[in-house]
């Protein structure tokens, strides 16, 4: 990959990461209030978690990969239980939706950090 395209590739999934960045904290802190139940809870502060690790996510593209690689996972792992529980304890959906909620967050949130790394190797090993 050419430095040119893994410039591109990093603008792009950083810009999608700062959008989901904005989605999370913003909704998290807009859902805070209306919280009632504990899995409401527990679904808005995994949303305000993974908006807040999705702005680390673009940071950390340019620090040591040990710490880069921990907000990552830290990022898919609040992304998962934020889509996976929101159909479920907000849109009274039954754990079937929740599932593949879910399962969709995980494969997009594995197809962006899998971008995001092509990105980042593409300009260190340039």
């Amino acid at each position: 990959m050419t430095v040119r395209s893994a410039r591109i590739l990093l603008i792009l999934v950083s810009l999608l990461l700062l959008i989901l960045a904005w989605l999370g904290i913003a909704g998290g802190i807009r859902q805070w209030p209306e919280s009632r139940s504990l899995a409401q809870k527990v679904q808005t502060f995994a949303q305000f978690g993974y908006g807040f690790f999705a702005l680390l996510a673009v940071v950390s593209a340019f620090w040591e990969q040990g710490t880069a690689q921990f907000i990552r996972i830290f990022w898919l792992i609040t992304l998962i239980i934020a889509g996976g529980l929101a159909p479920v304890v907000w849109g009274e959906s039954g754990w079937a939706a929740g599932m593949v909620a879910g399962l969709a967050a995980l494969l997009i949130g594995v197809l962006m950090l899998w971008l995001l790394g092509i990105g980042t190797r593409g300009l260190t090993s340039a």
